[in-house]
């Protein structure tokens, strides 16, 4: 009995013993941990900025110059062509009323040659208020003549637009009643620069109804002046 008890002391012994050794070694190592992946690496930008495109070659052959003379000389065709289209249907509206421009051109000139004969004659004397007297007489003589004128003038274009010169009419006629005699006065007392002037406007307005009118009655196609 002793024997056996012994005998299973001793294997318990030796299992505890067993045991004690496997408490006291070290656990094991931790596994080592998992590395993470690289990120990629950056991908290089280019400081240029996007691509350029390609040159691509002008497919009329022309160089820059030759394509902005090549558009002037087309604009300048199609105002040329439009400036004649206009100036047709001005020639033929004004046909049509020509003789009421002849009456309001004829007595426009006739008008305008009374002051002709009266300026030499504001001279004689030295006398100014004589001078300025007769000027405000021819003045008040020709005003209601030019009112009625101014009139008839009207109906040769009520709506404008599409007389060339109806335009000229009225100035000349404003001139005549007021501007060319205010401009006779300021002549008489010693400053001859309105008068100069009022002529010269009164001069260029007559020619270009004049040769206007020529146009009108010859009935041929004279191109639009610059």
């Amino acid at each position: 009995m002793t024997g056996r008890l012994s005998a299973v002391a001793v294997v318990s012994l030796g299992l505890a013993c067993a045991l004690a050794g496997a408490c006291n070694e070290p656990p094991p190592p931790s596994p080592a941990p998992v590395k993470a992946p690289e990120p990629p690496p950056p991908v290089a930008v280019s400081d240029a900025g996007a691509p350029k495109p390609k040159m691509v070659a002008n497919p009329d052959g022309l160089s820059l110059a030759d394509r902005i003379a090549k558009r002037e000389a087309a604009e300048k065709k199609v105002a040329a062509e439009l400036a004649t289209a206009e100036h047709d249907r001005l020639v033929k509206y004004d046909r049509s009323k020509l003789p009421l421009h002849t009456q309001v051109f004829a007595f426009i000139t006739k008008t305008r040659a009374a002051w002709d004969a009266l300026e030499p004659k504001l001279d004689a004397g030295g006398d100014k208020d004589k001078a300025k007297a007769a000027v405000e007489k021819l003045a008040g003589g020709q005003r209601a003549g030019i009112v009625a004128m101014g009139k008839k003038m009207a109906t040769i274009d009520p709506k404008g637009g599409n007389s060339n010169v109806t335009t000229d009419y009225d100035v000349m006629l404003n001139a005549l009643a007021n501007d060319y005699p205010e401009a006779l006065v300021a002549s008489i007392d010693g400053d001859p620069k309105p008068l100069v002037e009022q002529k010269a406007e009164l001069d260029k307005r007559t020619k270009k109804i004049g040769d206007w009118l020529a146009e009108l009655r010859a009935g041929g196609h004279v191109p639009p002046q610059r």
